[in-house]
């Protein structure tokens, strides 16, 4: 084995950005190219207890990988990876030829005993076995003093640090490293796993390879980084600083093709890399789970976000808990006041109108001409959704996004508005907002919509006893998201596959909105179930 060797791990740790669907063609070219670049280790994904799907790079038998790493390339390794209680030893077959070579271990500290359990079952079926305690650097110097006196007495291939919350820096890491170097036997490859909250894990990497002495080092890697939240060290930017400043070993243009390819083509549609909320995430001791929680959620904006994880306890912030993070959202969201007089106030402004609400989807100025010909015709009470298109005066300005509410604040000011504001309780306005309204009984019991603007104004407006209502922008989400809103500053990064499912929960909730209301679909929208666009209003 190289002194030092890479390990790639894209379709493992990267799997998680795509749930794992990279289709069987990519997963068999992924492998057999890194081969080609003389990748040293090439994890090819989880092994778990489940039903086994061939485009999906998670395996229940490590017979399935085979066809997938034949021919083997002599200058490289296959691993797998299971996580601990996710599959039992015996459901393992021993080590052939032509099977992987070695299987990587991941376990909390509470799963310890299980985790070496199964180690030595492996380890006895012929397998180079790697011990990965989850986010090493929750560990005290004790605790890792006495996880190495196991890892002896064990002697497994490799024994990993795993900067699982992305927050070391180079002092930090070459401190535990040499805690661990120091007392470690000989012969047991130290490995590093990172996370790039910090934009770490290349400097990182290059100060291990620097201070590693005679110790085998493994170097975790992915193309492109990726991987969920912000991501991974890049494979490619690591092979061609070893190339360069240690020896001619990888094939880096083999790894360049791959991410042309493969790799780029599912960022566009599943996103990952640095952002300030996975900054956030580090400085705050917090799993990066959380931030992606909250930033699909697309109403907090960073300091929304900072004040949430501030809220997480120290012991929870570690292991990412969704039941914890869903409940103090909601909790952050909820003002509980009494608006019963601001919703009689509402519906006597509302009494006799025809409404007209205007959402931010990109038909808004596709179709811009058609929507002014509309208003100027027909005497409508138009509502508008978070945003002010700058074409429409309305009538009123429904908000319940405390990022979109600090955008219209900074755009407009709020005493030049042209209309009155009628907000949700979540939003930290002050007196400045004439009509509030009671955040938690307009929102719905589904998770993934729990908050969804559009849907929380037609709630309202059920609530006010309105049966009928006109709407223009309300598209639905499309996975080019450049495609989803009239104007480019209201944007959001969201994972694209999400996107997908928060249409079909939309859908579904708009039947129920449909049967007290009648929805009048003015522009294309993914939501009219009729699919007839070219309703008119009668006077």
């Amino acid at each position: 084995m190289n002194k030092v060797s890479v390990l790639d791990c894209t379709l493992r740790d990267g799997g998680y950005v795509n749930d794992f669907n990279f289709s069987k063609g990519t997963i068999k070219t992924v492998i057999n190219k890194l081969g080609q670049a003389h990748i040293d280790i090439i994890e090819c994904g989880f092994i778990r207890d489940t039903e086994y799907d061939e485009n999906r790079s998670v395996f229940s038998q490590v017979e399935q990988i085979t066809p997938f790493i034949t021919p083997k390339k002599k200058k490289s390794m296959y691993v797998g990876m299971i996580v601990t209680g996710t599959i039992s030893a015996s459901k393992i077959s021993p080590r052939t030829k032509d099977t992987i070579d070695g299987i990587r271990i991941t376990f909390h500290k509470k799963e310890m005993d299980e985790a070496f359990s199964l180690g030595y079952a492996l380890m006895d079926k012929g397998y180079e076995v790697f011990m990965q305690p989850v986010g090493t650097t929750t560990y005290t110097d004790a605790e890792i003093l006495a996880l190495v006196d196991r890892i002896n007495e064990m002697k497994p291939f490799a024994f990993y640090l795993v900067d699982t919350l992305g927050k070391l820096y180079a002092k930090q890491l070459l401190k535990l490293f040499y805690l661990v170097d120091d007392n470690l036997d000989e012969d047991i490859a130290i490995g590093y796993h990172s996370h790039n909250n910090l934009q770490l894990a290349f400097s990182n990497a290059q100060e291990l390879i620097a201070g590693s002495g005679k110790r085998n080092l493994l170097i975790d890697a992915s193309i492109l980084g990726m991987g969920r939240g912000a991501g991974n060290l890049c494979t490619e930017i690591l092979t061609q600083y070893i190339n360069e400043n240690m020896e001619y070993r990888y094939h880096t243009e083999l790894l360049i093709e791959l991410m042309d390819e493969y790799i780029s083509p599912i960022s566009y549609i599943h996103p990952w890399g640095y952002s300030a909320g996975y900054f956030l995430a580090a400085t705050n001791n917090c799993h990066p789970n959380y931030v992606g929680f909250l930033l699909n959620k697309q109403t907090l904006n960073v300091k929304r976000i900072y004040q949430v994880l501030k809220e997480i306890p120290e012991e929870e912030r570690a292991l990412y808990n969704e039941k914890l993070i869903d409940s103090l959202y909601q909790k952050f969201q909820e003002n509980e006041i009494d608006d019963t007089q601001t919703v009689e106030e509402l519906k006597e402004m509302l009494k006799g109108k025809k409404i007209l609400i205007t959402a931010p989807g990109k038909s808004m100025m596709d179709e811009k001409d058609r929507i002014q010909s509309l208003i100027e015709q027909v005497d409508m009470f138009i509502i508008c959704v978070n945003s002010i298109p700058d074409y429409i005066t309305p009538d009123l300005l429904f908000i319940s996004n405390q990022k979109r509410f600090h955008q219209i604040k900074k755009d407009y000011g709020l005493k030049n508005l042209p209309c009155p504001v009628a907000a949700t309780s979540n939003i930290d306005a002050g007196k400045s907002v004439k009509y509030m309204v009671n955040y938690s009984e307009l929102t719905m019991s589904d998770a993934m919509i729990s908050d969804n603007a559009c849907l929380m104004l037609f709630n309202l407006l059920m609530k006010m006893g309105v049966d009928e209502i006109n709407v223009v922008g309300f598209d639905g989400y499309h996975t080019n998201v450049e495609r989803n809103y009239y104007a480019q500053n209201l944007i959001n990064n969201t994972d694209r596959e999400k996107l997908r499912q928060i249409n079909k929960h939309i859908q579904k909730y708009m039947e129920r909105i449909e049967s007290h209301m009648q929805v009048n679909y003015l522009t294309e929208s993914m939501y009219d179930r009729s699919r007839n666009h070219v309703q008119q209003i009668q006077e």
